[in-house]
């Protein structure tokens, strides 16, 4: 039995010591990010859990709907957690909630996004 490999995508949070003749990370391939560990000019900080997009490799359509799909995973919980009766003000980092407003405008936006998304799918894009 053959195994399929199976492809994921991560997001680091790298520490890059700032060299005047190198790139900029944001410019760096596969290979100069293997450089930069392996001569310990990058140090990986974290892994950033989440969506990960390849604006090179997805199509446009495929993003919108991702990023909906965020924002809508996003809105749910923040109305699942103002519905609990004792739900704090605060989130547990200390910052505020969003208003009941601005989830009901991320809610519209998420769902023009998704209705974009579909245009953009039946044109192939």
């Amino acid at each position: 039995m053959n195994a399929v490999p199976v492809r994921h995508r991560i997001a680091l949070e790298l520490d890059v010591d700032d060299e005047p003749y190198q790139l900029e990370p944001e410019a760096w391939d596969l290979r100069d990010l293997q450089v930069a560990l392996a001569a310990g000019l990058a140090r990986p900080l974290r892994m950033i859990h989440g969506m990960v997009l390849d604006t090179e490799q997805d199509r446009l359509s495929v993003m919108l709907r991702t990023i909906a799909d965020s924002i809508d995973e996003v809105v749910q919980g923040y109305w699942m957690a103002s519905a609990a009766p004792n739900a704090p003000r605060a989130l547990s980092s200390g910052r505020p909630r969003p208003s009941i407003e601005l989830l009901v405008e991320l809610g519209a936006i998420a769902e023009q996004a998704h209705q974009a998304a579909n245009q953009l799918q039946t044109q192939g894009m």
